[in-house]
């Protein structure tokens, strides 16, 4: 028993036990001086129990007893937690995580949506308002950056925990978000967080944002820029952490359902990432490989020290978004050596993390909740092999088909007025403006585009966005989906794939659909206001803000319709 859980131990006042929950109830602190949000990019729930977070801490294979492990032995577990919503990407788990809420309020519907006001595609975090902020000062002209310092949460339709816990400080906590994605740290930190940083590789390797936060990075970023840990992370390359052995429980390093980095004709260990950054973006390789997630806690703990985050009696609020995760998930897939790789070395991470932060704000003066962003599919053609119901579609061609159908039912139109203006996030986007002209009902056509769809062999089934509220009473993935829909941003039918099937090449894994796959994360707390324990009642991830904002003692994010994890929050000392 190692001296973290001892102490946890001698704490225990008493143990409570219902049916879904076990409790073992702690003296537990008023309020945290630092609150650190940990948003791990495609991180399915089994990963824990795979890696051995529950297992051997002798095994090599499970993790270690600073990280995952420490935050199941010493904090609060939920064991089936799950996202209420589809569809399932970055930039909405992400905002949903913070909002307390999902797309239908807070707007964030996907990466990348089709903005029916605009008439093109937009981006979740672009902003063409605001300009780039580096080492060099404001990108005034965007000829440094260009488009990539280019973003806010403008987007974002609701507050985020950072923005309510500003306000009810009147403006004295701190908050900042970091990741190598820019969405990653600029929807969870919100509106009014004091700073975004997201990495800029190609020929610099440093973390950058934009004016919406000022017009200059703060001086302890500046020179963690200035020291050229990306280059070292670099000259490191990845190998693995573990003899051959180890890794039994995942298939051969070589096989053909992983893709390899460009340049390389197979994806095996070890990978020379000086060699590969020509051909990769620079120093953008370093956004999947293990380094990428070093990074993230070396600049963590450069913002705790420069920042001099939970050094008082407010309450700070630092959220990680860790992509590197997300990358070689969908390069390589679930289990592949890479992944296991990865996530072992992201354990000793995540304990050189919580170890930093009990010297620099003290055991028990600070608190972590981490959870994912979206899960991941089984890679088809791996799962295929062994018998089981898997496979790729492809909804760009089903689209042209349905496209010729409606041209010989309905009329033939320009080229540049088809009946379907997109298919985006799993959706169809029917021209409205057509159908306007042509004096046809909406909710007729797009009646009539789904019963076309229903019959592919990917799809379990289409439905009219018209029609879906009514379903959603008696099917739960209709319901998901009703959830993930925003009028203007959402389109008028929904395509919702088999289980198991992607829209994907044929290597490594993608996510976005309303299934287990994708919907089932991992929630973990720890530290301050939180006790041992666990529970397998059902839990979503719009109720993460409301329960961290319990535990802050602030209002909830504006749009919250969450509720409370009560089975955490109801403790006889609290």
């Amino acid at each position: 028993m190692n001296i973290r859980l001892l102490t946890a131990c001698l704490l225990v006042a008493g143990c409570t036990v219902q049916t879904d929950v076990r409790i073992h109830t702690q003296d537990i602190q008023a309020r945290p001086k630092l609150v650190v949000g940990i948003t791990v990019d495609q991180m399915r729930a089994d990963y824990l129990t795979r890696f051995g977070a529950w297992g051997d801490v002798d095994s090599p294979a499970t993790f270690g007893e600073g990280g995952f492990r420490r935050m199941v032995e010493e904090g609060f577990a939920c064991r089936d937690h799950h996202f209420g919503y589809a569809p399932t990407y970055t930039g909405p788990g992400h905002a949903s995580i913070y909002t307390g809420t999902t797309p239908a309020v807070h707007g964030i519907v996907g990466n990348n949506w089709y903005d029916r006001a605009a008439k093109e595609s937009v981006y979740c975090a672009s902003d063409t308002s605001v300009r780039g902020v580096s080492n060099d000062g404001l990108d005034g002209d965007g000829s440094v950056l260009g488009g990539s310092g280019q973003m806010s949460p403008a987007r974002l339709l609701s507050t985020t925990l950072g923005d309510e816990l500003k306000v009810a400080t009147g403006g004295a906590a701190k908050v900042f978000g970091m990741s190598m994605k820019d969405r990653g740290a600029i929807l969870p930190a919100g509106h009014a967080a004091d700073g975004a940083f997201w990495f800029y590789g190609k020929d610099r390797g440093q973390f950058i944002s934009s004016n919406h936060y000022g017009d200059a990075l703060p001086t302890w970023l500046q020179d963690f820029n200035g020291e050229g840990r990306a280059q070292a992370l670099m000259d490191e390359g990845w190998s693995k952490l573990h003899p051959d052995n180890v890794y039994t429980q995942c298939l051969p390093d070589n096989n053909p359902y992983e893709g390899a980095f460009k340049g390389e004709l197979k994806p095996t260990f070890p990978y020379d990432l000086n060699a590969l950054a020509e051909e990769n973006g620079g120093f953008d390789v370093l956004k999947g490989t293990p380094g990428g997630n070093t990074l993230i806690v070396d600049v963590a703990l450069a913002a705790v020290k420069g920042a001099e985050l939970g050094q008082d009696d407010v309450t700070d609020l630092l959220a990680l978004s860790f992509s590197a995760t997300d990358y070689v998930g969908h390069r390589v897939g679930p289990h592949a050596q890479e992944t296991m790789d990865m996530y072992l070395r992201l354990d000793a991470e995540l304990a050189r993390l919580f170890d930093a932060l009990d010297d620099l704000v003290g055991p028990g003066a600070w608190t972590v909740f981490l959870s994912a962003d979206h899960g991941g599919a089984n890679v088809p053609s791996h799962v295929a092999s062994l018998g089981m119901p898997a496979d790729y579609w492809k909804p760009g061609n089903l689209m042209d088909e349905v496209e010729v159908l409606l041209q010989d039912r309905f009329g033939f139109t320009p080229r540049d007025q088809p009946w379907i203006l997109r298919q985006s996030n799993d959706q169809v986007f029917l021209n409205h403006d057509l159908l306007h002209q042509r004096g046809m009902d909406r909710n007729a056509m797009a009646r009539f585009v789904a019963e076309r769809c229903a019959p592919h062999p990917g799809l379990s089934k289409a439905i009219a966005a018209c029609d879906a509220p009514a379903l959603a009473a008696t099917d739960p993935v209709v319901e998901r989906l009703v959830r993930g829909h925003r009028p203007g941003h959402s389109g008028d039918v929904f395509l919702v794939p088999q289980p198991g099937w992607i829209d994907y090449g044929r290597t490594g894994t993608t996510h976005g659909s309303a299934f287990a796959h994708d919907t089932h994360v991992p929630a973990l707390f720890l530290g301050c206001g939180v006790p041992h324990g666990e529970t397998f009642n059902t839990t979503y991830i719009r109720d993460l803000a409301p329960t961290v904002a319990q535990i802050m003692q602030t209002p909830y994010p504006n749009g919250t319709t969450g509720t409370p994890i009560s089975d955490l929050l109801n403790t006889p000392d609290r």
